[in-house]
């Protein structure tokens, strides 16, 4: 027992015991060190959104952060975004990535696809209007005209073009109906809505002999984006106490 205390006591013995600390010590660091270069650990970003971008300001967004962003998906058009913006992202903004991650990214169609247009003439304006939205098209200007066909669509164009049934459009793209009324003559001029409110729009068309017909959006708060008719600059364009429609956003 007593050599044993002796030996503890030695210089041989700290020795030894400083050199097998600090070799433990330098193990333990270069497994770290190497397990670190193997996985890439500690070299970690987080993810920006992306949103609103073009793919090539996301692409090059990414690069910046040591990202790569990847085009998952341009199939789609949505009429309210710019052709070729970011409108999705995986991983989401604010994810934390290993450097070097693949960021997934769907973008907005360039231009959007053809569909044909389906049968609507002889058809309620009602009647039309939903069949038109299952193929992605959209009502932006009725015309009424006296016939006595009354409500029924008569005629459809796109861009001052005749289309029948069956003819390929953009999806997106907004048709002007001719809708008979055999309510009476075209006596009223459409007055230009687009900004007021719906309060202020329903009074200037009391004034002007017509009514209003909410579509979309908030009344309390919201400005009118679009109405059907358009503005008629004075010219009789409706029978008396016909409604305007009208669209808020």
């Amino acid at each position: 027992m007593g050599n044993l205390w002796l030996f503890l006591k030695s210089k041989t013995f700290g020795v030894n015991a400083v050199l097998a600390l600090l070799f433990f010590i330098v193990l333990g660091m270069s497994a770290q060190s190497i397990l670190k270069w193997v996985t890439g650990f500690g070299e970690v970003q987080t993810v920006p959104d992306l949103s609103g971008m073009s793919l090539e300001d996301a692409q090059s967004a990414l690069a910046e952060l040591e990202l790569e962003g990847v085009l998952l998906d341009s199939a789609m058009y949505r009429r309210e975004l710019r052709p070729r913006e970011v409108y999705q992202q995986y991983p989401v903004a604010g994810a934390v990535v290993k450097a070097g991650r693949q960021v997934m990214l769907t973008i907005n169609r360039s231009r959007p696809e053809l569909v044909r247009l389906p049968a609507i003439k002889e058809r309620t304006l009602a009647r039309a209007e939903l069949d038109l939205r299952t193929r992605g098209l959209y009502v932006s200007d009725i015309q009424y005209v006296p016939d006595v066909t009354d409500g029924l669509v008569l005629e459809v164009e796109y861009n001052g073009r005749p289309l029948e049934a069956g003819s390929r459009v953009r999806k997106g793209a907004g048709l002007t109906l001719r809708v008979g009324m055999r309510s009476g003559d075209l006596t009223q001029a459409v007055p230009d809505l687009t900004g007021l409110s719906y309060g202020e729009a329903k009074a200037l068309l009391q004034l002007s002999g017509l009514g209003i017909q909410w579509m979309e959006g908030d009344t309390t708060s919201a400005a009118i984006q679009s109405q059907s008719p358009v503005n008629s600059n004075g010219a009789p364009a409706l029978p008396a106490q016909a409604k305007v429609r009208v669209w808020l956003k």
